[in-house]
């Protein structure tokens, strides 16, 4: 996973949004589970998150942009 190099201000905001991210999805599919009568590991869901998120964007980063807006 190849972060493109930001300002400091950017580069905050997005380890925010990131970290925002994962700690919605954590509470999400604990609320799932809890109701199954399951429980959720923090480091193990961290782990599959963040190889979910970093294949992610790659594949993104790969994509190539659109030459014309859609209109």
């Amino acid at each position: 996973m190849k972060l493109k190099p930001v300002s400091a201000e950017t580069d905050e905001l997005r380890k925010i949004v990131i970290s925002s991210s994962i700690t919605s999805c954590y509470i999400i599919l604990e609320e799932i589970l809890s109701a199954k009568g399951e429980r959720l590991f923090f480091d193990k869901f961290r782990t599959r998150w963040i190889d979910i998120f970093k294949n992610v964007y790659d594949h993104v980063d790969k994509m190539k942009p659109r030459k014309e807006p859609r209109e």
